[in-house]
């Protein structure tokens, strides 16, 4: 179990003395919103629609020093081996600049001028009109995250497509309609060895035919692996072992983005998280956005026992966010064994979500009358050059009146005093009162940004990375390995040369079964 931080039981006494509800909470503390908020990087972060009282967001603060998030952190930007299990550093705040390490500096500068300047060629050759991109995992949901956020304020000089998933429908839809010899397809994998990316790559490679040599691109940890496909040494561009993949897209992981929005924009995205390192690495606890973010979360999952979170960004450009966020942070953090191997409490909840105001016609039913109640993060923008103002205040409006409807809800009596004055019959009212009665007091953050644009961008991903590293220094985990993804990888290569007709395995009979009905489906 979690090493027991006094300041964890004092908040087990806390949440079980309770909270008073929201409404109150905000009638008995005018500047509760004041106190509730922080400003940085063109972020308003606002938490005082979460049940936190302020002895409880005392007692926050207080467990995150017990547990040594300032040493933590430091260690971090230090480049200590903290990903223990792997026995290796954490640095992909290196590749935005945020690192003391001169020959990790040094890496990253080497390949950033590459990257860009190969960015600018092809861009200045006017030869291609397309970029395929091929990655799975933290390889494609970064980038894709990307592309629709540059899109905001940054006309595409060639179309990008992605493909993913080893359905060959994935690279089929991703090909059609592109041209051999116009098409640019950038492999990312950092061990080439993954069968989705290896698999797509095949497809594409004997697409180009003739093309491949000139035009396939591969960015790996594995050079070797990359020559032995038959991509061209030239064209071959590195990441690092001490860049997870759900940390990677500032690297050359984002290439295929520096080649279709440049790569200037590309360092506004390194510089607006460049910002939100510097304001974690040394803004005290207190007053730090990361940190009150995890402390939040951690007080939902342990204390109030929210095993949810849903994401809802009211941007469509922010559409991807919610996917992004689930491997970011269940990848990271959903783990059940401490660092010395003991069992860890309850940790990272389920993610989920869609864009606003979507969401409102799919899964706001379950928050508002559901029987769980389900934290939300809200994420909006105040200035979009893309949208009618008239489209602006509408996704504004809804966002921020959901987050009012959440914590205000409306009464029983609230209801009946409705029907009645609309002349609804007392019988009809009896049997729809309850049915219209909304619970509130549920909790909810809000994130604005002042506008969406690649700096800011840059600075919302890595709060949101930071405050995935706070929680897992108080949950005592490793955040940084995914043991979890590997067995079913193994397992698939097995069953898979069984279905290509290999030698049976032992398998559960389910299992079993299921192999015996595509073998003989196969042979039909």
């Amino acid at each position: 179990m979690v090493k027991r931080h006094a300041n964890w039981d004092k908040l087990l006494v806390l949440a079980k003395q309770g909270v008073a509800p929201l409404c109150t909470l905000f009638e008995n503390d005018p500047a509760r919103p004041a106190r509730m908020t922080g400003t940085h990087s063109g972020l308003y972060v606002d938490i005082s629609k979460q049940l936190i009282s302020r002895d409880v967001l005392q007692t926050l603060f207080a467990l995150a020093h017990e547990a040594g998030v300032e040493k933590r952190r430091a260690d971090l930007f230090a480049g200590k081996p903290i990903n223990t299990t792997e026995n290796r550093a954490v640095m992909h705040p290196a590749l935005r600049g945020s690192c003391d390490n001169a020959r990790i500096n040094e890496q990253v500068t080497a390949m950033g001028i590459r990257t860009r300047k190969f960015a600018q060629d092809i861009r200045a050759r006017g030869k291609y009109k397309a970029v395929l991109h091929i990655g799975i995992g933290g390889s494609d949901l970064g980038p894709r995250l990307l592309v629709d956020g540059f899109a905001a304020s940054e006309r595409p000089a060639l179309e990008l497509r992605f493909a993913n998933n080893v359905d060959g429908a994935s690279i089929n839809d991703a090909l059609n309609g592109l041209d051999p010899k116009t098409t640019l397809v950038v492999m990312v994998s950092k061990t080439f060895t993954t069968l989705e990316t290896r698999m797509n790559g095949v497809a594409a490679r004997d697409w180009l035919g003739k093309y491949a040599q000139d035009n396939m691109i591969a960015v790996t940890a594995n050079r070797d692996g990359a020559l032995i496909f038959g991509v061209n040494p030239a064209q071959i561009f590195a990441f690092w072992d001490w860049v997870g993949g759900r940390f990677s897209l500032w690297s050359a992981v984002s290439l295929s983005l520096q080649l279709v929005y440049g790569p200037d924009m590309f360092d506004e995205l390194l510089a607006g998280a460049a910002d939100m390192d510097a304001h974690f690495r040394d803004a005290e606890l207190e007053n730090n956005l990361p940190v009150l973010l995890a402390l939040t979360d951690i007080w939902n999952r342990n204390f109030l026992g929210c095993s949810g979170r849903a994401v809802v960004p009211y941007a469509r450009r922010l559409r991807k966010l919610p996917a992004f966020l689930q491997q970011l942070e269940m990848e990271s953090n959903g783990k059940s064994v401490t660092l010395d191997g003991h069992m860890a409490p309850p940790t990272s909840q389920i993610i989920f979500g869609d864009e606003g105001s979507n969401a409102q016609h799919a899964f706001f039913q379950y928050l508002h009358q559901g029987p769980d109640v389900v934290p939300v993060d809200f994420i909006a923008v105040l200035c979009d050059a893309e949208n009618r103002p008239a489209h602006t205040s509408a996704l504004l409006a809804n966002c921020f009146a959901q987050s009012e409807a959440l914590v205000v809800g409306k009464t029983e009596a609230q209801v009946r005093a409705e029907l009645k004055a609309k002349g609804i019959a007392a019988a009809d009212i009896d049997v729809l009162a309850t049915h219209k009665t909304f619970p509130g007091n549920r909790p909810s953050t809000t994130i604005v940004l002042e506008r969406l644009d690649a700096r800011s961008l840059g600075a919302l991903i890595a709060l949101f990375e930071h405050k995935v590293f706070v929680a897992s220094v108080i949950w005592n985990i490793n955040a940084f390995d995914q043991w979890g993804v590997e067995l079913g990888k193994e397992l698939a290569g097995t069953i898979l040369d069984e279905l290509q007709g290999g030698a049976d395995g032992e398998h559960d009979s389910s299992t079993s079964a299921l192999i015996a009905l595509a073998r003989n489906h196969q042979a039909s």
